[in-house]
């Protein structure tokens, strides 16, 4: 009886907290309906996705993902917010209790330069290295392809949703080119976003480690942090290859880097799902991994 008691009373309440989750909700539900209407527009419309026809319904299609994943973003950044207010609460020991969704928030919300700079900087690397930046010396555009002036071209076939419209820029003088594969810019954007949070997280787990370096359980927080910065490592060396599959204008690197790069190209193109469901769940699941380190030294404050 007593014992159970005690296992009662070690778990943290969280007392009069109330949480309104209308806006992420809200934008969640906007998110599927927006990312329903494309797969329907795509069922019921497949002939102008495969041909150079009108282009009306892979632009529309395009306007649906981006405000699909704008309100995903809103979605998600109410729910962080939401839960970096949620208070700690004690437990019997009178330690301090925080949630792992309350740490992430926080560690979010509080490190938003680091996030930016890892972000762009592993977003730079993985640009250059899926093709949607384009830099080759050797190549004179002028020349080889007749352009003589930077030029936009828009290719609205084929492919599914995702895939087109695509966008291929030229610029001769700096033999440099962009390839604005929208499939490819939302992994590159997801993948180099959770590739920012996992750095803050090793930062901060780094920082808020350095008081305990006398404690006894150090050790376990050490290895702890090893074990989470390998997974986000894992994850985001897996993320470099997540959108290389999803160049649709393959055609344009090839241009540029020869057969070679297509045949490497649609090779790795067939492992897409796969690079995919390994690279984002290892780094979320880093985060969550560094959060629990986390947690475990602020519940070694009294109060």
């Amino acid at each position: 009886m007593d014992r159970n008691l005690s296992s009662k009373e070690d778990q943290p309440k969280l007392g009069e907290f109330r949480p309104n989750y209308f806006v992420t909700k809200f934008s969640l539900l906007i998110t599927l309906l927006f990312f329903t209407g494309v797969n329907i527009l795509y069922a019921e419309n497949r002939a102008h996705f495969q041909t150079s026809g009108s282009p009306f319904f892979p632009d529309l299609t395009l306007v649906l993902l981006i405000s699909g994943s704008s309100f995903l973003i809103l979605g998600i950044l109410s729910y962080l917010s939401i839960q970096r207010k949620e208070p700690p609460v004690t437990n019997s020991k009178s330690r301090v209790v925080k949630s792992l969704r309350t740490i992430v928030a926080e560690t979010i919300f509080q490190n938003g330069r680091i996030i930016s700079a890892g972000a762009i900087a592993y977003g730079l690397v993985l640009a250059f290295l899926d093709g949607i930046l384009i830099y080759q010396p050797s190549v004179n555009f002028a020349s080889a392809y007749g352009i003589t002036s930077p030029a936009f071209i828009v290719e609205d076939c084929c492919g599914p949703p995702g895939y087109v419209p695509a966008g291929l820029a030229y610029f001769p003088a700096e033999h440099f080119g962009i390839q604005l594969i929208p499939a490819s810019i939302l992994i590159m954007l997801l993948v180099s976003i959770l590739v920012g949070v996992n750095v803050a997280f090793l930062i901060t787990s780094v920082r808020s480690s350095q008081p305990m370096r006398g404690v006894q359980r150090t050790g376990d927080l050490a290895s702890l942090n090893r074990t989470s910065f390998l997974g986000g490592a894992v994850g985001a060396t897996f993320g470099v290859f997540a959108g290389c599959p999803t160049c649709a204008a393959a055609f344009f690197l090839s241009m540029i880097a020869g057969s070679g790069a297509t045949a490497f190209s649609l090779t790795i193109s067939e492992f897409q799902p796969m690079i995919i469901l390994v690279s984002v769940p290892l780094l979320f699941g880093s985060i969550f991994w560094q959060a629990k380190g986390l947690r475990k030294i602020f519940s070694g404050c009294s109060v």
